[in-house]
């Protein structure tokens, strides 16, 4: 177990004058800038690679409770694997594809929250933003937008996988960043590892950024009422060091397979492939189609007959990693 960590009661109080002055700011706009009347409620949902947001997004559609709810996705892929399982579930579903939302396509995302804010149709937003994006860049984007403000941050941490992305100086900054920023985290997958391991999630995050609200959740099942509002319920420790981008390579297998679904676990689980993540759809040799997701050296195969497309994509650190995947893949389909 990590050390208590000591604090000075000046480090406390500035800390807490940030959280207050942030929440205000996203309470308050200027209102020489509002040309819209309506206040729309967005809510950015952030958190790495695989850790969860989808499957949580999912069942807050789901589950709206009353409210009436508007997706907005960012996939940084080519192809849109995100986009479309939010899509089976609502039809107030919208895509911002093969970028970050958090840079080349802020604008994008200020125009279709400015959009939806002026149809009046929604209560609130929820945006589930890539698993690579800064989460202070894409909340900034939503302040700056006509008609709407940032109901609050979450950071949604994967329990399987958080303290090896803390450990990994390629992941590390980013992984603070995301869970300092959040009103509240949500710490997923509890339902697949030990109460030992629970545990120590809970003091990773809590270390990583004092002072969040944590909660756990077992298949993405948060109430959408604490999902939606959480920066009325938690703290957000906005950091003011510089912050780069992530820098990461990605590459789409298109069509994918033929592969015999045992014979890609068998490669996924022997091979040293350094992918980040991989998710889509692939065939068998006798055309039924399978959904993978890998995070990290964790991956999934099942079937999928609503699979929409034969097609996956590779994430990782840079362009070899990803080459000598799809490589190891090409030759599952000549073997």
């Amino acid at each position: 177990m990590s050390p208590p960590i000591e604090f000075r009661f000046d480090e406390l109080d500035s800390a807490w004058s940030r959280v207050v002055s942030t929440l205000n700011a996203s309470r308050h706009h200027n209102q020489e800038k509002s040309k819209v009347q309506a206040d729309l409620a967005v809510t950015l949902l952030t958190g790495f690679l695989g850790s969860g947001k989808t499957t949580i997004l999912r069942h807050a559609l789901q589950h709206p409770e009353g409210l009436k709810i508007a997706a907005v996705v960012n996939d940084v892929g080519e192809i849109e694997v995100d986009a479309h399982l939010v899509a089976a579930e609502t039809s107030n579903s919208l895509s911002l594809a093969n970028g970050c939302v958090c840079c080349v396509l802020a604008d994008d995302l200020s125009d279709q929250l400015e959009m939806l804010a002026r149809s009046g149709d929604y209560d609130a937003v929820i945006i589930e933003a890539s698993g690579v994006a800064d989460p202070i860049s894409v909340a900034q984007t939503i302040h700056g937008t006509n008609g709407c403000h940032l109901d609050g941050i979450v950071a949604v941490a994967d329990s399987r996988s958080l303290e090896e992305q803390l450990g990994n100086h390629h992941t590390a900054s980013l992984l603070h960043r995301q869970l300092q920023a959040a009103h509240l985290v949500v710490l997923s997958k509890i339902d697949l590892v030990n109460e030992d391991t629970r545990q120590a999630t809970h003091d990773l995050v809590a270390e990583a950024a004092p002072g969040s609200r944590i909660l756990s959740a077992e298949s993405g099942q948060i109430d959408v009422k604490v999902l939606c509002g959480a920066s009325d319920r938690g703290v957000s420790l906005t950091s003011s060091e510089n912050f780069s981008n992530f820098n990461f390579v990605s590459t789409v297998i298109n069509p994918a397979g033929p592969w015999d679904p045992i014979q890609l676990g068998n490669v996924l689980e022997q091979s040293d492939h350094q992918l980040l993540r991989a998710k889509g759809w692939f065939d068998d040799q006798h055309g039924s189609r399978y959904h993978l997701e890998v995070v990290g050296r964790r991956w999934s195969i099942e079937e999928s007959s609503g699979g929409p497309f034969q097609a996956l994509v590779l994430i990782g650190l840079d362009q070899i990693d990803v080459d000598t995947a799809a490589a190891a893949l090409d030759r599952i389909t000549k073997s």
